[in-house]
């Protein structure tokens, strides 16, 4: 941990014939410091440095290209780090599709301003563009730190080439917008701490907190994968129509049954969902018998369920979401139908809206909601009125229709 070597008579032992004489450059006799040495006290100085990011989506780009003024300046919303001794203050980016005054021609200029804040900032930043492939291109980021006063900005004037972000196998633009990406690290100033009065070795400090959530995760996964009729007391048999004849058959169930069996625990389901916490506190078949039944959702989203449930995390949450957040919302269970939501919110497009629309509608989450009567409304409301998915779930339920037109009016 600490590198440098307190020189003492009890440190360093020098033989006789490792001595270093007068006017020497010979870096073999240089002396030789052993690792025998013990400490009577040390410090420690160090700096903190804290990064945090920003996402910024400029929809319709190209027309700012076509616009006949020739300085055009847009600015994305402030922003500010989620956490640190920094959380206090805002940033914004500020964009120049064609080029700030100063730019050479057919360039974009980009800048980070600090717009709010009690003290001066050390930091530097890193821009790229966010491909339609999800990938980050044109990447450029300033070699050192600056110092940013309040009001200050820094940045690139001649960023990238306008003319190239429009070309069709560049791909940089997805759908008409320019995603611009921005990673900010802040410095901190150097702190010493106190001298320490006792004897160190040079081992790596160990967060134990991390290792034991580590460890907790992994071995309710192992109890999870191996839960056997005989330490569990609860079974989830899920019954499989020929509409999914697909489901994974686990390897506790037989394979030529129509139905998928998973054991579990009974108190880890009662603390993780408070359904599961209800059935079990009062005189319900499935308390008699230990046996739960489930007839309208497939296995393989009952197993990311139980996945959640002991482990807290989901692997693959885009393999079924629609039905997963059903099934999150049907189990009172969250997080995961946050996450589950979110998940929904990033994979908005003309064939999934329509769907997404009514999952939303019928288990009342206003934020998904929304979301979704924006992006239709938002220039793809042709479209997506003419998707099968539209008349299938959204063209047979007119008060959503409704919602839909009126929110188009108010656009």
């Amino acid at each position: 941990m600490y590198n440098s070597i307190i020189k003492s008579s009890s440190s360093v032992s020098i033989s006789s014939n490792e001595s270093l004489s007068a006017g020497t450059t010979n870096t073999n006799s240089l002396p030789i410091m052993r690792n025998d040495y013990s400490l009577d006290s040390v410090c420690c100085t160090k700096r903190t440095l804290h990064t945090f990011t920003h996402m910024w989506i400029v929809e319709n780009f190209s027309s700012y290209l076509q616009d006949p003024e020739p300085i055009i300046c847009l600015s994305s919303s402030p922003f500010s780090p989620v956490s640190s001794a920094s959380a206090s203050t805002q940033w914004r980016l500020v964009c120049y599709p064609k080029g700030n005054y100063g730019a050479a021609s057919n360039y974009m200029s980009i800048f980070l301003e600090y717009i709010k804040g009690e003290r001066d900032i050390k930091a530097k930043a890193e821009y790229s563009l966010v491909n339609r492939k999800c990938e980050l291109t044109e990447m450029r980021k300033d070699a050192q730190f600056s110092i940013y006063k309040c009001g200050n900005s820094r940045g690139f004037i001649n960023y990238v080439k306008y003319d190239t972000l429009t070309l069709f196998e560049n791909d940089t633009l997805d759908d008409d917008k320019l995603k611009i990406f921005v990673r900010i690290i802040i410095m901190d100033d150097a702190i010493t701490e106190e001298t320490k009065y006792q004897e160190f070795d040079d081992t790596e400090s160990i967060n134990f907190t991390t290792r034991g959530l580590e460890a907790l995760v992994r071995d309710f996964t192992q109890l999870l994968l191996h839960s056997s009729s005989k330490m569990s007391d609860i079974k989830i048999i899920v019954k499989i129509s020929p509409t999914h004849s697909t489901d994974v058959t686990e390897s506790n169930s037989d394979s030529n049954s129509s139905t998928v069996t998973f054991n579990a625990h009974k108190l880890i389901l009662a603390v993780r969902s408070p359904v599961f916490a209800a059935m079990f506190s009062n005189s319900t078949l499935e308390n008699k018998t230990n046996i739960i039944e489930i007839n309208d959702l497939r296995s393989d989203t009952i197993q990311s369920m139980l996945e959640y449930m002991y482990t807290g995390k989901v692997n693959d949450i885009k393999k079924s979401t629609v039905e997963l957040y059903r099934c999150a919302d049907k189990y009172q269970l969250e997080d995961l139908r946050l996450q589950a939501e979110m998940a929904l919110m990033s994979s908005l497009s003309i064939d999934t809206s329509a769907e997404i629309l009514l999952l939303a509608d019928q288990h009342h989450s206003k934020d998904l909601k929304s979301r979704v009567i924006q992006f239709i409304v938002n220039g793809n409301l042709k479209a997506i009125t003419q998707t099968d998915g539209w008349h299938k779930y959204v063209a047979c339920i007119p008060d959503l229709v409704t919602e839909v037109i009126q929110a188009t009016v108010l656009e």
